[in-house]
Formats: C-alpha cells, structure tokens, sequence
C-alpha cells in the first residue's frame, strides 16, 4: 500500500506525527477492505483549486472541503500482491479546513484528518446521499476517530 501526500500551500507542514497517523488509517480502511496493495493519493490545496475541481466535476460553482475520486472499477474488490491499483484521489481545501477547524474549536490537524477520513471513505463506496447511509458512514467515521486520532 502505498499514500502519497502533496501539499500545494505554501507555509504549510503536515507535521510528522499526523502523517504517519494518516498511514495508519488509510492502511487500516484499505486491508478491511482486501485493498492492502492499492495506493492513495491525497493533496491538499486551496479553496481555488477545490472550487475548479467541483466546477468541473461536480457541476457545483463553489469551493468544498473536501472532494474524492475514486479510480476503482466495478469488481475491484480485491488486489492481488502482484498488482499496486490506484484506488482514488482525496482533495482537501486548507482553506475550509481552517475555517472548520476554528468554528469547531479544535486543531486544524484535526479537522484535515477528519476530512481525510471522509474523503477515504467515500473511495471505498461510502455516502450520505439518503439517512440511512448518512448514519451508516458517520458511525464508521466515528469507529475511525476514537481508534485512531490522539489530540
């Protein structure tokens, strides 16, 4: 399994002890899943780059904070050792990150390993589209914070 982390903000450092925290977790999400060989790419960037990309994509002419896309095909259930799979991209807006962050009260760490979480999930075919799989994906997402983020 591979994760690949670029920041495209300037003066911004993910420091050491959230990367590895964010290794664990995608590893973690992706061998529950039997995609231990796949890779994830995850870039954090500003509000503009997130506001093109959901132009583009989404059809939606605004920023957002966080934006996936995933790259798994019908079928793709299971890598074998053999094959290293792109399994999506997760796009975090460092912009709404800190503005979250600040309306919540917590780090700003903090609010971009949640969206981190969010974004995974949504490669592994997690939504909130209706109630039920709102509650279903919040419930994993809570799973994930308390095993894994430590303040």
């Amino acid at each position: 399994m591979s994760i690949l982390i670029t920041i495209e903000v300037e003066a911004f450092d993910l420091e050491s002890g959230l990367s590895s925290v964010i290794e664990k977790v995608l590893d973690y999400l992706l061998a529950e899943n039997n995609m231990q060989y796949g890779e994830v790419s995850v870039i954090i960037g500003h509000d503009a780059m997130l506001k093109e990309l959901n132009r583009e994509y989404r059809g939606k002419d605004g920023p957002t904070d966080v934006l996936s896309f995933s790259y798994l095909e019908p079928g793709d259930e299971v890598f074998p050792e053999s094959e290293d799979k792109t399994i999506g991209d997760i796009y975090i807006s460092i912009d709404r990150a800190r503005e979250q962050a600040e309306t919540a009260g917590h780090k700003l760490e903090r609010e971009i390993f949640l969206l981190i979480v969010h974004g995974m999930l949504h490669l592994l075919g997690y939504d909130h589209e209706s109630d039920g799989d709102s509650i279903v994906m919040q419930e994993k997402e809570k799973e994930i914070i308390s095993q894994f983020y430590i303040e």
